[in-house]
């Protein structure tokens, strides 16, 4: 089967979407991470890794994301994986909609990806210096507060805990649930 598929990893910062990410992009996926979206507007903004995101941005942030979703719903020959961190918030709730609905106008297999590690692997991974390049939190405390990931409710949905396992292994993880997924009728 050839068939269209929208891969959404979604977890907390520090649980390896991005390098999971990446990894699917070596299959072919075009990789379409929230800092993608949200990085030209933090760009602009005096904004410390440490600190909430001031409120005021997000607007723009939606317009960029927009303007990135309807370019990317007439793409009907190209698979993507796009990554967030998405809270049981309204807000993210949209976003997650927002995701779920492009796929379905692609006509693309939506599979969205819960990803979860220990507190111990989330505090080792969220101080490393490469990710204030990427205006990603290197807050340790983010982990404690921001722990009620968004409740998914969909038949593609797959779970991943990657406290034992590297980005390769659970891109592979994913690779044949996907793989899987195409040989049901």
């Amino acid at each position: 089967m050839n068939e269209l598929i929208t891969v959404y990893l979604i977890g907390i910062a520090g649980v390896g979407k991005y390098s999971i990410a990446q990894e699917i992009g070596k299959f072919g996926y075009k990789v379409v991470d929230n800092h993608l979206i949200n990085n030209p507007i933090f760009s602009l903004i005096d904004w410390d890794s440490n600190k909430p995101i001031p409120l005021d941005v997000w607007a723009a942030i939606d317009q960029v994301r927009d303007i990135i979703f309807d370019f990317i719903a007439s793409n009907t020959h190209s698979n993507f994986v796009f990554t967030n961190e998405l809270l049981e918030i309204d807000y993210d709730r949209k976003v997650y909609d927002k995701v779920k609905n492009l796929a379905e106008k692609r006509g693309s297999l939506f599979i969205p990806v819960r990803i979860t590690a220990s507190q111990d692997v989330h505090a080792k991974r969220i101080t490393t210096q490469s990710r204030v390049k990427r205006f990603k939190t290197t807050n340790v405390e983010h982990i404690k507060k921001h722990n009620q990931l968004i409740n998914i409710q969909h038949k593609n949905l797959l779970h991943i805990d990657t406290t034992n396992l590297s980005a390769e292994q659970a891109a592979l993880h994913i690779m044949s649930f996907i793989k899987n997924l195409n040989k049901k009728p």
